[in-house]
């Protein structure tokens, strides 16, 4: 699922692109990115109807190493564009961890949004190995072992389940694990 083929480059002074950055005006900057973000929308259908149904609104985590995983397997599950995405430290685990709870309230009021805007009926809820945020919320303990990572992960999104199934019995609700390496493990209920 990974595509590899791209370099890892990291900017400094010396490698040149942060001079031709500078080069470029702010607002020649943002004139090109807006000229970008139009030329690729105009490529995907629907990008510019504000309102529709979709399928889904996917709850999941903001690291970095998986973000185009996560897409990846939208995708592979043939999603593209019938899905709506927050994405935030450890996603479900927001929902149902105490220290994360003054995000809770724009969780569910995105989640309500969602529903009126585009008419979803699931929400996917998809944590991750490895997940700083596990250790934020619970310590490092909790999840120093693959048996105590899977107990809590599993925990975590039955609690996401009940929650999200307790405010909007109408949706379903499916939830997994991805792994590093971007496959999922679904868990049911």
């Amino acid at each position: 699922m990974r595509n590899r083929t791209l370099p890892q480059h990291r900017h400094t002074q010396d490698c040149g692109c942060l001079a031709a950055l500078n080069a470029v005006s702010r607002r020649g900057f943002l004139g090109m990115g807006a000229g970008a973000g139009f030329v690729a929308l105009a490529g995907i259908p629907g990008a510019f109807a504000a309102y529709g149904d979709s399928e889904y609104m996917l709850l999941s985590c903001m690291d970095p190493r998986l973000v185009h995983d996560v897409h990846e397997y939208m995708e592979a599950r043939n999603l593209r564009g019938q899905y709506s995405q927050v994405a935030l430290a450890g996603g479900p685990l927001a929902v149902v961890a105490p220290a994360f709870k003054k995000w809770q309230v724009a969780i569910w009021e995105n989640l309500g949004a969602t529903i009126e805007l585009h008419n979803i009926k699931r929400v996917f809820g998809l944590t991750h190995r490895d997940c700083g945020a596990f250790k934020i919320a619970y310590g490092a303990e909790a999840v120093s072992t693959p048996d105590k990572e899977q107990a809590l992960h599993e925990k975590v999104l039955r609690a996401f389940r009940e929650q999200v199934k307790r405010r909007h019995p109408k949706l379903g609700v499916s939830t997994g694990i991805m792994a590093l390496n971007g496959s999922v493990q679904l868990i049911d209920a």
